[in-house]
């Protein structure tokens, strides 16, 4: 709907997609030296300057299926800002699988955190974190990973040891963003078993689920009506057949005040997600995902699914892997899967520490 008054809200994630190519390049870049063996072969990167509105966010989702060190040695690496790292599993009946074991070195003294469950590692703005190295692969399809950066673009320096044999060449190709330590802030370190001193940062997200085959978790459904502003909502609102499967939702108490909501979930079902409800709105800015869920097909949804923005209720229809970029203020939903042939992700960002919503139809 190029004419539409929504429509450029909706955006395709093909025009994110950033494929590897043999030897470790990709399109317009001579080298791409931060790629190493773990690594996915394929990302998706979206940044608020370029693709979501000018929003303060931005993220990057691949699937690994490799083993070893993800970044050839140039590992560790800081941030400005804080950042939300999530491992997650490709198995949509089981939101609890991630099907490999990884390691997560954080801070100078490069402590090694290793889990084979679908994790979340908040990550401090800057606090040195890297490297990260799959270390066992259980599933034949890999797991996915999604990086949640709470800045426009993306803003990185590299402080490993392997930025002394970087050839000029790679030096001047990197990204946009990205840059190296001088030498005396490289980080001369060898990986250190955990002492527990950054245990707290790494969370378990069998510990936010709040929807498990289609029955809401009581507790931890207190756990996030108590860490957020009641909620104007319509009598008789309640989950909708369209509505996850498998669903975990982090709120910013979850993630040490992060301003951020993220949810990660798994749909299966045709149908409304929300009954008894029309479109709502949020005080803050928020973007919705849908990802298909075929490492082998990565630009099939395989559903199609209908979504209604502004007051209007201007109605679009996805059918491909798409971001929608929900400005505050701005109704939305409501959202109805028409058909579906494959299960489909949803992964939603929300930039505030709390959710905030209002029923307004």
């Amino acid at each position: 709907m190029e004419s539409s008054k929504y429509g450029h809200l909706l955006k395709p994630l093909s025009i994110g997609a950033m494929g590897w190519e043999e030897g470790g390049k990709t399109a317009g870049q001579t080298e791409a030296p931060m790629i190493g063996p773990g690594n996915a072969k394929r990302e998706i990167r979206f940044n608020g300057r370029d693709h979501l509105e000018g929003l303060n966010l931005n993220f990057s989702w691949g699937v690994h299926t490799g083993l070893g060190d993800w970044h050839a040695g140039l590992d560790p690496h800081v941030h400005p800002y804080p950042e939300c790292l999530l491992f997650v599993g490709l198995d949509t009946a089981n939101v609890k699988y991630l099907g490999a074991e990884i390691s997560c070195c954080l801070g100078p003294e490069l402590e090694t955190y290793t889990f084979n469950e679908p994790t979340v590692v908040v990550i401090p703005a800057g606090l040195p974190h890297g490297p990260i190295t799959t270390q066992r692969m259980y599933s034949p399809r890999g797991f996915g990973f999604w990086a949640v950066e709470l800045n426009a673009v993306t803003e990185m320096t590299w402080m490993g040891e392997g930025i002394a044999n970087l050839s000029p060449d790679q030096r001047k190709d990197v990204p946009e963003g990205m840059q190296f330590a001088p030498a005396e802030k490289i980080l001369h370190n060898k990986p250190i078993e955990a002492t527990g001193k950054y245990a707290h940062l790494v969370k378990p997200l069998k510990s936010f689920v709040l929807v498990e085959r289609k029955q809401i978790n009581p507790k931890r459904l207190m756990q996030i009506q108590s860490g957020r502003p009641e909620e104007k909502s319509r009598p008789g609102e309640k989950p909708g057949p369209g509505s996850p499967d498998h669903l975990a939702w982090m709120c910013g108490s979850d993630l040490e005040d992060m301003e951020a909501n993220i949810l990660w979930g798994y749909c299966s079902q045709p149908g409304i997600a929300r009954r008894g409800a029309g479109a709502h709105v949020h005080p803050t800015e928020e973007v919705l995902v849908y990802l298909g869920m075929d490492p082998e097909n990565p630009d099939n949804l395989g559903a199609e699914i209908e979504v209604d923005l502004g007051s209007e209720h201007e109605r679009h229809l996805i059918d491909k892997p798409t971001a929608i970029v929900c400005p505050a203020g701005v109704p939305h939903t409501p959202l109805v899967t028409r058909w579906i042939d494959k299960p489909f992700a949803f992964f939603a960002v929300t930039l505030s520490g709390v959710h905030e919503t209002e029923v307004i139809d």
